[in-house]
């Protein structure tokens, strides 16, 4: 299998692929990594052309040859490997303008069976990007349009070879990502009320040593694992004030915070609508209307809702319900039977 992962510079891709690979290693698992940007540099010193940290004002008939140069190189050695993981960019921004970071041909030669996006909290990646002599210069408008440039690029690209896609956070379990590559194990979104808890921390823990239990015999996709959100409350009426936010950050206009909402919801889509089912942990009676919503979108595109609930029942919850329990344990026995989980 062919996997074709997708990131930003500075995303955390690079990191995350680097601790796979010694998870690999450990499983002796055949499979080769493979980097299209630093077999692309290597190519291109052979040809004693050096690429520099302005690689990308290179003319782009040397970038379109170095790169296609690349991609033939690594689709040969990956022959030598029952299972091969590709590390490239969609796109790129720079000095203000949208360049490829491939093109259809160059994905031809690969033939990708599955797409992976990874993605990380803008706080962290701008801050990797700040350290970068390459991207130090890059704003924080920018740096957010750039990450939906490069998952949406991924995804066509993914419908396009009518191949499985998903939205992986860095922070996402290594295990777990294993499997999800790896295994046919089912797969679901859970779902619970963030903003309503956030003055309980220990109930959003509670909640998310949960998804870690079911963890074991499913791929579990926790909207916490990218904390966005928490830079537009830290500012927020209730809030500990500015002192939460980053030096990164300390500077986010209404078009970032726009941006940072705007992309939180469709992320958050996303790992619901690349799962098989959605669990909702409320432990609340209070209104949430990230959760409604997000139950709504899951019954809109047909996929079941699970919640674990003991408050007073609304009508409209149970209608975006397919079973409600009483406790997790009722829950976690239902799945597990119902999805005929492998436990070994």
């Amino acid at each position: 299998m062919k996997i074709v992962c997708t990131g930003i510079s500075c995303s955390g891709r690079k990191e995350l692929m680097a601790n796979f690979k010694i998870l690999c290693m450990k499983r002796k698992l055949s499979i080769g990594f493979f980097s299209v940007g630093d077999v692309m540099h290597r190519a291109a010193a052979e040809a004693r052309v050096h690429f520099t940290d302005k690689v990308l004002d290179s003319d782009p008939a040397v970038l379109s040859l170095a790169r296609r140069t690349a991609f033939y190189e690594i689709a040969r050695r990956a022959e030598s490997y029952e299972h091969a993981i590709i590390g490239l960019h969609g796109c790129f921004r720079w000095r203000g303008s949208l360049i490829e970071g491939f093109s259809f041909k160059d994905i031809e030669i690969l033939l990708p069976d599955l797409l992976i996006n990874v993605v990380d909290n803008i706080a962290d990646i701008s801050e990797r990007m700040q350290e970068s002599s390459q991207w130090s210069g890059m704003g924080n408008a920018t740096l957010n349009v750039w990450l939906d440039e490069e998952e949406f690029l991924t995804r066509q690209i993914a419908n396009l070879t009518e191949k499985s896609y998903y939205t992986v956070a860095r922070q996402h379990n290594l295990e777990n990502f294993y499997e999800l590559l790896f295994s046919s194990k089912p797969k679901f979104y859970l779902s619970y009320p963030i903003t309503l808890l956030r003055d309980t921390p220990k109930e959003i823990e509670k909640i998310r040593e949960i998804g870690e239990k079911l963890s074991r015999s499913f791929i579990v996709f926790d909207p916490l694992t990218i904390k966005d959100m928490a830079l537009v409350t830290a500012g927020g009426e209730g809030s500990s004030g500015t002192e939460d936010i980053p030096p990164t950050m300390s500077e986010m206009g209404e078009d970032v915070i726009q941006q940072i909402k705007t992309r939180t919801i469709s992320r958050d889509y996303q790992f619901v609508h690349q799962s098989d089912f959605v669990v909702v942990i409320y432990p609340t009676d209070k209104l949430s209307p990230g959760v409604l919503s997000e139950m709504n979108y899951a019954s809109r595109h047909n996929k079941p809702v699970y919640a674990v609930y003991t408050g007073t029942r609304s009508i409209f919850f149970e209608n975006l319900c397919d079973r409600i329990f009483d406790t997790f344990e009722e829950l976690a026995d239902f799945l597990t039977t119902t999805y005929k989980v492998d436990e070994s």
